[in-house]
């Protein structure tokens, strides 16, 4: 069965709708970006990751697209899921859903074409680093090769860019002008499968 399917199929957060769309694929960068659980009025509507249904970018996206232009990378041209494959309006069920939703993203991450993923904020990083999270600031910024059945991924999370977070643009700038860095040295950069460091 494929991804699509285990998604509609799944009823372990009871009866709530699931996404239209469960990723994003907005050109050819490697990096994907992502998200904790959908928004009624976002990319659930555009089918554009960020945009709203009259093509407006986002508050959220705005600030991810300022961060992004740090490394030469458009918002229009990275990959996007979320971790919570259902719609949810309790925000307190979000921490079990992802939970729930785990198994089924980590299957999905390995089926897209990325190296790189920046995860946004505890959540997200928790599921796909798979660990509980005390502090987010021992994880953001820092670099976590890891491997999804058997693919080789870079985790790099960062803080969410939420207009509401105070570190969302402020908190990101300096990991991102690191992350250009990174960009640019990537040709000479490699995961050892054996070891599972960066060289």
């Amino acid at each position: 069965m494929n991804v699509e399917n285990k998604i509609k199929k799944c009823g372990l957060c009871g009866d709530l709708p699931k996404l239209t769309y469960n990723s994003i694929k907005q050109g050819n960068c490697n990096v994907l970006i992502l998200g904790e659980s959908p928004a009624k009025d976002g990319w659930i509507q555009s089918g554009k990751a960020f945009y709203n249904a009259q093509g407006k970018l986002q508050a959220t996206g705005r600030i991810l697209q300022k961060l992004l232009e740090i490394c030469n990378i458009s918002i229009d041209n990275i990959s996007f899921t979320e971790c919570c494959k259902c719609i949810i309006e309790d925000r307190t069920q979000l921490r079990k859903c992802i939970h729930n939703c785990q198994p089924i993203l980590l299957e999905q991450i390995s089926k897209i074409d990325c190296d790189i993923i920046l995860p946004m904020g505890q959540y997200p990083t928790e599921a796909v680093l798979n660990t509980k999270i005390k502090r987010l600031k021992d994880y953001i910024g820092k670099i976590f090769p890891i491997k999804i059945y058997n693919k080789l991924k870079v985790v790099i999370p960062i803080y969410h860019t939420s207009p509401a977070n105070p570190l969302g643009y402020k908190g990101n700038v300096a990991i991102f002008e690191k992350l250009k860095d990174y960009f640019k040295l990537r040709e000479n950069i490699t995961i050892t499968p054996s070891e599972d460091k960066i060289k």
